[in-house]
């Protein structure tokens, strides 16, 4: 597993500083409290965190692996790895112990596919990759929005890719940055903008349509709050403060709805999330609702709910510092970002504009005289680029002709 790889590099190293390094498993049942106590560890280091930085603890997994560096038998480093690109470290100093998010180290790869079609785009895309990855994306990526059961022998299909790498194994999806499928020699052109969704050369949204497609769970939401992140950097306290989901404003008692069809799996108080509810999906996913005020008669856990479902109030239970809704999406345990699949439901073109609009024709410009260049190659998987990324979340600039 890569984290394994990447704690038993962290233990060669304090080795040769004298520090003793142990590598464990987070057991089934332990909670971070559970933790602090068992290690001797005031219970002080956890509610003096931040709020986001507690949400953030709840994404630690039964199996995960982490490690204890200590001295003299004294504890003075614990590095917990919270998802692929953080780790919680706590340090242990005469003042007693103090915490920080800090980045895992890795490497961004960019490759190009480009192949024609033969026995069919999904089949064809498995050959090439040995992976049926790239097919279920595309189709998630044009949203059923195109014919591809009118391409034909010949048609081109081209995609832009990165990966991240950690000690020279792959350890996220790779994701897709820029595409191109042919249909009966017409090109259809994918470019994936700073909301995650993707939009033609003319700035027109491809609708994403899933076995499971969600909606605002707020409908008369004022704005969004907070948005989803991983790495959202404070610059006054100079630390990573995550937030897994997305924050709907809106005045106290508005209602909340099921965002996608599904069964109630969780009701009741939930730490700093207050009054939560939780709807398992197709698909492996769940979504969490949070903060809430109440929730609506005969909504229980058991309970199958439609989408568009009354299941709450929005309200400010547990750590709130106002009136909103927490939205979360988690996919097989883990949080996503619930913008790449929310979309409020419309019959008309969603249509970039403005400075949005100008970044996409940036973007086309870059990538259009590679996708020229690609399309004259015979079926290939190139690696186009290699460029460390340690200490970086920036995905790399657009490739220069």
């Amino acid at each position: 597993m890569p984290i394994k790889s990447l704690l038993i590099l962290i233990s060669l190293l304090l080795f040769t500083q004298n520090i003793a390094a142990k590598e464990y498993k987070w057991s089934n049942k332990l909670t971070f409290l559970g933790f602090l106590k068992k290690h001797g560890i005031p219970q002080k280091t956890y509610y003096k965190m931040h709020k986001e930085d507690k949400e953030l603890i709840q994404e630690i997994r039964a199996g995960q692996s982490y490690s204890i560096n200590r001295k003299k038998g004294k504890i003075t480093t614990i590095n917990i790895p919270v998802s692929d690109e953080l780790m919680l470290q706590l340090k242990n100093s005469k003042k007693g112990y103090t915490y920080k998010y800090v980045e895992i180290p890795y490497d961004l790869i960019e490759r190009t596919i480009s192949i024609k079609m033969k026995y069919g785009f999904k089949k064809d895309l498995y050959r090439a990759t040995k992976t049926w990855y790239y097919g279920k994306e595309l189709e998630e990526v044009y949203s059923k929005s195109i014919p591809f059961n009118k391409m034909r022998k010949g048609d081109r299909i081209i995609l832009f890719y990165t990966q991240r790498y950690r000690n020279n194994k792959p350890y996220t999806s790779p994701q897709i940055d820029a595409c191109l499928i042919e249909i009966k020699g017409k090109p259809f052109y994918g470019f994936l903008m700073d909301n995650e969704k993707y939009y033609d050369s003319l700035g027109r949204q491809y609708k994403r349509t899933y076995t499971t497609r969600f909606i605002r769970p707020v409908p008369n939401m004022k704005r969004i709050s907070s948005r989803f992140t991983h790495r959202r950097y404070h610059p006054i306290h100079k630390r990573y403060r995550p937030h897994l989901g997305i924050d709907y404003a809106a005045r106290s008692g508005s209602r909340i709805v099921a965002s996608s069809k599904g069964k109630v799996v969780f009701k009741g108080w939930k730490g700093g999330y207050g009054r939560t509810i939780e709807i398992q999906h197709a698909n492996g996913l769940k979504t969490l609702y949070a903060h809430m005020r109440g929730y609506a008669k005969g909504v229980n856990r058991g309970t199958y709910v439609g989408q568009g479902k009354t299941i709450g109030y929005v309200g400010t239970s547990g750590r709130s510092t106002g009136p909103h809704l927490h939205f979360g999406l988690y996919k097989k345990g883990r949080a996503i970002n619930p913008a790449r699949y929310v979309s409020k439901p419309s019959a008309k073109t969603i249509k970039l504009k403005g400075k949005a609009y100008n970044k996409l024709r940036k973007l086309v410009r870059h990538y259009r005289p590679q996708f020229r260049e690609t399309r004259a190659r015979k079926n290939s998987i190139i690696k186009k680029e290699s460029k460390k990324c340690l200490n970086c979340f920036k995905k790399l600039p657009p490739r220069k002709k």
